[in-house]
């Protein structure tokens, strides 16, 4: 009967030192989360904006047409009411092309991202708040918190994680990985 070897002191060392994860939690947050932070601020307003221009872009060419309308009824211009039949028609294509690139949509997807992100960065409670040894426990959850919201966010639009595995042969093969919603 074989006796079971005691474990080694590196087994029983934390993995990163108390200084080594703050200072990793300190540049995850500024190099990781907070860009993809701005990221999702930047995309937002875009998609927001250019949902606002177009939509009041419609508005004003509608009340253009309606004023021009109510104009060519007391005038037998027959420019007035060409424009009259033109002006609706091209805010009638701006709605849809509003509607083809759906902003609004693309801005709560976004939008929902970081506030999960959010959500995510809150794991890692004030650096006043954080007790002596408690970075090395916060970091990892950080960690894979944020890294689950860019995934889920990055599946949202059609793509796949690809996981590398290696067969038998040695080769490297692509394996799609389905993340959870």
């Amino acid at each position: 009967m074989t006796q079971a070897n005691p474990p080694s002191p590196q087994s029983l060392q934390p993995l990163l030192s108390e200084q080594e994860a703050r200072l990793r939690a300190e540049l995850y947050l500024q190099q990781r989360v907070d860009y993809q932070d701005d990221y999702y601020e930047r995309r937002i307003a875009e998609f927001n904006f250019n949902s606002d221009r177009m939509m009041w872009i419609s508005a004003l060419l509608m009340g253009v047409s309606t004023i021009i309308s109510a104009y060519s009824v007391m005038s037998d211009e027959p420019l007035y009411a060409f424009v009259t039949a033109l002006l609706p028609t091209i805010a009638t294509a701006l709605a849809a092309f509003r509607s083809l690139y759906q902003w609004q949509r693309q801005a709560q997807l976004y939008e929902d991202s970081w506030l999960a992100l959010q959500q995510a960065k809150l794991v890692l409670p004030d650096s006043d708040f954080i007790q002596p040894g408690e970075y090395a426990l916060y970091f990892p959850e950080l960690v894979r918190q944020s890294e689950e919201v860019l995934r889920a966010e990055a599946s949202q639009w059609g793509q796949l994680d690809k996981v590398a595995t290696e067969d038998a042969t040695g080769t490297s093969e692509s394996k799609e990985e389905d993340t959870p919603p």
